[in-house]
């Protein structure tokens, strides 16, 4: 839609959301927006619909994937706020028309009018807005009086447990300024309805200021003649925008560095400024660059660990990476413009703002994942036995301090292997963990025993269960551990929402959620935690390997196990949509499918299924490496920690041995 002022397109409030967590957002809106050369303005699509937010006193539609569940979600939260403004003002509630199918937004805001006037309601709900180029809907307009003057102040209702978001605040400031444009009057301040049952008040004054930088800004990006060059990266409103595919297929063809793991946007924009900006670029860095840049770093006198010194001859010597890193590369420039050597031109010959030592293993991934797109092979580089003591000596905790191939147990007839399913969302005010589910060995076969708590008193009584049975096993078993997988899905899910005090997010915090105060249950829960009962494979595995894949995930993972799914829903955001809508069936006036819980339990035994064979495939791992021990090293007591005089005196002995050897080797000696 177009707004009357020189052609500057119509935003909404979410709009401007989207654009704060990424610049491109609008760019690829207005390309939107713009209109055809055969089609007047009058006649373009007229997106405001989408931002259409009409709640209707029916059975809302059971949610079919994850992002469907949160627009019910938030609607059926408007709707139980709009339900207590009625319990408390009755007629004094006004509920403004729907948007009638065929009118456009504007229309709908001229037929609704100004309801300020008559003074006569103490809330107005669905509240359209057309004002300075942005539209919306406040969900709610408090009236409020202040020194006999009557000023309506907008409240809307969010999901959001913890607090109100920037994005929250400024859609706020925007009804502010409209209400203010109305009626000459601006409101003191702006609520949030928050999902726990909270509301949060900002004075408008606090915030004015940078209401009204950012909307300067905002024009200056929506003006016709705007130069302004934006890109696609990857932020955090990625999973909700309508553009996702777009910019996701634009990365892959520009072989987007966005896909190499562990590169962050600090990394990216380094390589970036010395010519490096593909995967496949970075790959193509020459061997003795790299080589330079570990004996220069030697010879400066920079901190280097000894493993980083060992490495600096072991990680240029894997013939078969090699091998097979020319055989994809002869495999890409087959495809069209794609030219090795015009690629490594690109590059500036400096090295990137990077340390050396990340910047090695940047390359190796870049390197190994190249390998894989090309030719469908999946290398595995293990690191040294010192590297991975090293990376020990970061981890603060204990229990963290032996997550290594080094240390990695044994497979032990009494091991545990955990997953378990959350719903954030179960009710708005509280998430749930609905099923713990895991792997035992009886009479002498692995079982898969499912937990099912469906409130939130089954919840902590199963939690309190299942803390008790791994205590009473591990003091008749000292040998056995609890394995589990660090449960990516459920993160990126909290992660998506922003609650930064859910306790789905890690194995530990669920249990210690759910066992609350009782005394006995924390003690018992501590003493495992500390005993080093809990290991976190995909922790082990990031502190040991590189692989050739994009991430590091179970799904992944498992693949390389040779481990094959058997169930119908394949991430984590599934199973809480179909538990959604067996726990919430009345809610959309739907039966109870008893089905939807043997598929989730299904979902939950191939979690529990794969991290058993992913903690046979390191052990073979670890067994078939000649350089790493073929047994499970104890933690050491002293935490790793040795003189420091120590390791200066053994790094310089080595210094001259590796630097010799690189010059050596590159001279074909």
């Amino acid at each position: 839609m177009m707004s009357e002022n020189a052609g500057i397109p119509t935003l909404s409030p979410s709009k401007i959301t989207a654009w704060l967590e990424c610049e491109h957002y609008l760019t690829l809106k207005n390309r939107q927006n713009r209109p055809k050369a055969d089609k007047p303005v009058s006649e373009q699509r007229d997106d405001s619909v989408k931002d259409d937010k009409n709640i209707e006193i029916t059975f809302p539609s059971p949610p079919e994937n994850y992002s469907e569940l949160l627009i019910e979600k938030g609607l059926y939260h408007e709707k139980e706020c709009l339900k207590r403004y009625k319990e408390e003002y009755g007629d004094l509630v006004l509920e403004v028309s729907d948007k009638q199918k065929g009118e456009s937004f504007k229309a709908w805001v001229e037929r609704v009018g100004n309801p300020f006037e008559s003074n006569k309601y103490q809330v107005i709900f669905q509240m359209p807005f057309i004002h300075d180029g942005i539209h919306g809907v406040a969900d709610f307009l408090e009236r409020k009086d202040y020194d006999g003057k009557t000023v309506y102040e907008p409240v809307d209702s969010k999901l959001s447990r913890t607090g109100a978001k920037q994005g929250h605040l400024l859609q706020l400031l925007f009804y502010a300024e409209a209400i203010e444009a109305i009626s000459g009057e601006l409101p003191r301040e702006v609520h949030v309805l928050l999902g726990s049952g909270g509301r949060e008040p900002f004075r408008v004054s606090d915030y004015w200021w940078y209401w009204q930088r950012l909307r300067k800004q905002l024009k200056r990006v929506l003006e016709p003649a705007s130069t302004l060059v934006t890109k696609p990266e990857k932020c955090s409103y990625c999973p909700f925008c309508e553009f996702n595919a777009d910019c996701y297929q634009q990365w892959r063809d520009e072989d987007s560095l966005i896909f190499l793991k562990d590169s962050n946007k600090s990394y990216r924009e380094a390589l970036s400024e010395v010519g490096i900006d593909t995967l496949t670029g970075l790959a193509l860095l020459p061997q003795e660059f790299l080589e330079d840049l570990l004996i220069e770093n030697m010879e400066q006198g920079n901190e280097v660990t000894e493993e980083e010194v060992l490495e600096a001859v072991r990680i240029f010597s894997n013939d078969d990476i090699e091998t097979d890193f020319e055989t994809a590369i002869q495999k890409w420039e087959i495809e069209p413009e794609c030219n090795a050597e015009n690629l490594v031109k690109k590059w500036s010959r400096e090295s990137p703002d990077i340390s050396v030592d990340s910047l090695v293993k940047l390359w190796r991934q870049a390197r190994l994942q190249k390998i894989a797109q090309q030719t469908k092979k999946i290398h595995i580089h293990s690191f040294s036995e010192r590297e991975m003591a090293e990376k020990m000596k970061e981890k603060e905790e204990g229990w963290k301090r032996g997550a290594c191939l080094l240390h990695l147990p044994e497979l032990n007839d009494h091991d545990i292997y955990l997953d378990f399913e959350g719903h954030p969302f179960w009710q708005v005010e509280q998430g749930l963990i609905f099923l713990f589910g895991y792997l035992e060995k009886r009479e002498g076969e692995w079982k898969y025993v499912a937990v099912w708590a469906h409130d939130k008193d089954e919840e902590k009584e199963k939690a309190t269960e299942l803390v008790d049975f791994f205590y009473d096993r591990f003091k008749n078993n000292p040998g056995m551990h609890v394995y589990h997988y660090n449960h990516t899905e459920r993160v990126l899910l909290v992660d998506l929402l922003n609650s930064d005090d859910d306790p789905m997010s890690s194995i530990l915090s669920v249990f210690g959620h759910a066992i609350g105060q009782s005394p006995a249950d924390i003690h018992h829960l501590n003493e495992l935690v500390e005993a080093g009962v809990f290991v976190d494979l995909l922790a082990v595995i990031r502190n040991s390997l590189q692989a050739g894949t994009e991430s590091l995930s179970l799904k992944e993972m498992e693949k390389l196990a040779g481990f094959k799914r058997k169930g119908k829903i394949q991430k984590g955001a599934g199973a809480v949509v179909d538990y959604e809508r067996y726990a919430n069936a009345d809610l959309y006036g739907i039966d109870k499918d008893e089905e939807l819980l043997n598929g989730i339990a299904q979902y939950n035994k191939d979690d529990v299924d794969a991290t058993y064979e992913v903690h046979k495939w390191l052990l073979q791992k670890r067994n078939n490496n000649p350089d790493l021990p073929n047994e499970t090293l104890p933690i050491p007591e002293e935490d790793y920690k040795s003189s420091a005089a120590g390791d200066v005196e053994k790094i310089s002995e080595l210094q001259e041995q590796i630097v010799e050897k690189i010059l050596g080797e590159r001279n074909g000696n």
